[in-house]
């Protein structure tokens, strides 16, 4: 049987838990006798694939989401502008955000925010170019 190593932490505290929904997953799909003989093999693979996207996908909107909701909360060093180091201001309702990454589109609702001193409306996690 193949196995991966998971090498962060987070999801390592978890892997009893993934496995089985993992084991549940292929229940639901393939019921309990599994995929039926003749089932190509690039056939399981690539719904396995589309699963794996999926769960990627709704765990990083959901982890992000989750952060965006606690802004209130943000560490002092994320609460001010490193251009010029003014605390920023929540200014408008939040707006959707989605950024491409590893895992494929994150999406999320994040809160604006705006810099009294700059004049200038941003997100938060927005990243900035560096000299």
């Amino acid at each position: 049987m193949a196995t991966s190593t998971i090498s962060t932490a987070p999801a390592n505290a978890v892997r009893p838990l993934i496995e089985q929904v993992a084991i549940d997953l292929v229940h639901r799909i393939y019921g309990a006798e599994g995929p039926a003989w003749g089932t190509r093999l690039t056939a399981i693979e690539d719904t396995i694939l589309a699963v794996r996207q999926v769960l990627s996908e709704k765990m990083l909107d959901e982890a992000l989401q989750r952060q965006a909701n606690t802004a209130e909360k943000r560490p002092p060093e994320f609460r001010c502008r490193s251009t010029c180091g003014t605390e920023v201001v929540a200014t408008k309702e939040p707006e959707p955000r989605i950024v491409a990454t590893r895992a494929g589109d994150a999406e999320w609702m994040e809160p604006e925010t705006t810099c009294r001193k700059c004049r200038r409306a941003f997100f938060p996690s927005e990243q900035e170019l560096g000299p």
